[in-house]
């Protein structure tokens, strides 16, 4: 039933002072709540009954508490919408207690919650009644005592009740429900608004990026208030970040906090079609991995939902938004530098006509158009290879190998390293500074580790080791350098350590050694021979554990 449709319902239903009970029942989170509070306040003045009472069964534990909580939280229609008043409650028992012919209240059995609880079964009367979160009840109060309570506050005391719920919650309780419902429950509505409704209902007010937000939200057929919400508290948050970069950014940030948020908050209410927040959150293209969980059937399906939102996928200023959802705060020291080098190749394609074409042509249609997009391509990538990053050119070469154009991309690797050869440091692959996004082409990646080789003065083994003197990263193209010595070469320097460099060098060779198996096996095979004296086996002992 439409949202337009239960409010016409709700008006028609506060109108008339006919005791009855109304059931509106919905998903978790699509806002029953939210909107029975925005009608009832809305028709408050057509309100044929002059109090009311608001009650969520959550953290209520029986029903003699539930019928004082009732009783407490009664007010004049005219004042709902306002904020709760402490004076008003005190008010309320100290006028009951006043009001009863009892002379000595503290000698009133069970004391003045029984109290309450006896005088409010005759001040409850023709009263407006809103139970909400009846599938969260506690196990003190049954179903069937409740309704019990649903039929007395109708028949007895001329109420009109409603109840806010979710009847698929699961909850075998809810068989009694059903049972009962037929006999105490006069009408019930099917509260089932879009995903548009539901974006509108929380934010109808403009804000930034307002209607992107609102479209990415709804292709992700996102219902739930509390997710709208936390979607739209961080993007405000992560809109703050990244202002006075290129709108693209912008929209990749909002794109992704969406898809991710989505991930992070509902996988829980539906595993089959949510993708989990871990599959989504990882480099590059998302793979099957059985000890996950993640069987070729689900991954296929779960690529298909990202697909159709267009999150093809995951690059570095993606998963420095899943970090922020996961940590509840963005990392701007991260962010901001994977920002930067991002603006950097947007103004590269806007600078380059040829480049910013041959996206379009292949964005542009659906056409068999395949050696018109590897033509247009290979010229865009010869006008910026002086001038782009490796992630972009790489960007590039994919589309070329999808094309199946793998020598053309090969003779393009080529003019990328010819053209940048005299700055070799954009070849180290393995530097965050460099290339803080990643290089999806392994090929490229290859060649740009070879040129660095080539094209990068070598540093010498002892720089090496003092450069990484207490750290636990490296490169691989000092793994390289360190593999061009010897068993014997490297022997003789390990002897040759002396004092607290000793321990902190044959680390550093540890360390290195470990992504390369020869140079793994060198290094093992030079501390195998030093070990070969009783003492200095007992010496090795620190570099075995």
């Amino acid at each position: 039933m439409s949202i337009e449709l239960v409010k016409e319902q709700v008006r028609r239903f506060l109108s008339t002072d006919t005791p009855e009970v109304l059931a509106i029942k919905g998903d978790w989170g699509v806002g029953k709540t939210y909107s029975w509070e925005q009608y009832i306040e809305e028709f408050k003045i057509e309100c044929a009954l002059k109090s009311y009472s608001y009650v969520s069964l959550f953290g209520i534990n029986s029903i003699a508490e539930l019928r004082q909580t009732t009783f407490l939280n009664m007010i004049d229609t005219k004042r709902i919408g306002e904020a709760p008043n402490i004076k008003g409650y005190s008010k309320k028992v100290a006028d009951l207690v006043k009001d009863t012919k009892i002379p000595y209240v503290s000698k009133y059995v069970g004391g003045i919650g029984s109290l309450i609880n006896s005088v409010s079964q005759l001040a409850m009367n023709k009263t407006i009644i809103c139970f909400d979160d009846l599938e969260r009840h506690s196990k003190g109060i049954t179903i069937k005592d409740f309704m019990g309570l649903v039929s007395f506050f109708k028949e007895q005391k001329g109420c009109k009740v409603v109840l806010l719920l979710n009847e698929e919650a699961g909850d075998d309780t809810f068989k009694d429900y059903r049972k009962y419902k037929e006999k105490i429950v006069d009408r019930q509505l099917h509260f089932e608004p879009t995903a548009e409704q539901c974006f509108d209902i929380m934010f109808a007010e403009d804000f930034e990026f307002r209607d992107y937000v609102r479209d990415c939200c709804i292709g992700l057929n996102i219902k739930n208030k509390r997710v709208i919400r936390k979607i739209v508290e961080h993007t405000n948050e992560f809109l703050e970040l990244v202002d006075g970069f290129d709108e693209s950014i912008k929209k990749q940030v909002i794109h992704s906090t969406i898809v991710l948020s989505w991930c992070y908050y509902c996988h829980g209410a539906d595993e089959v079609h949510i993708p989990e927040f871990a599959f989504v959150n990882q480099s590059g293209s998302r793979k099957e991995n059985e000890e996950s969980g993640w069987t070729k059937e689900i991954t296929i399906r779960w690529n298909m939902t990202l697909n159709r939102y267009g999150y093809g996928y995951t690059d570095e200023i993606d998963l420095a938004v899943a970090r922020g959802i996961e940590q509840g705060f963005l990392d701007k020291e991260k962010l901001i530098p994977l920002c930067r080098h991002k603006q950097r190749e947007v103004e590269i394609q806007h600078a380059s006509a040829k480049w910013d074409e041959a996206w379009k042509l292949f964005h542009g249609s659906f056409d068999a158009n395949e050696v018109e997009v590897a033509r247009a391509m290979e010229y865009g990538m010869r006008d910026i290879a002086d001038s782009t990053s490796c992630s972009q050119y790489s960007s590039g070469l994919k589309v070329l190998r999808g094309v199946g154009q793998d020598q053309k991309a090969d003779e393009l690797i080529d003019v990328f390293v010819e053209a940048r050869k005299g700055n070799p440091e954009i070849f180290n692959v393995d530097s965050i500074t460099a290339n803080p996004l990643s290089i999806d082409d392994e090929k490229f990646k290859e060649k740009l580790r070879e040129a660095y080789l080539e094209f990068k003065p070598k540093p010498t083994v002892e720089a090496i080791l003092k450069k990484r003197e207490g750290s636990n990263s490296y490169n691989m193209s000092e793994v390289e350098i360190l593999n061009e010595l010897s068993t014997d070469q490297i022997e003789e320097m390990f002897r040759d350590f002396k004092g607290e460099e000793l321990t902190s060098n044959i680390r550093t060779f540890m360390l290195l050694s470990s992504s390369n198996a020869d140079l793994g096996k060198k290094v093992g095979e030079a501390l195998d021979r030093i070990a070969s004296t009783e003492l200095n086996k007992s010496r090795m002992a620190k570099f075995r554990n």
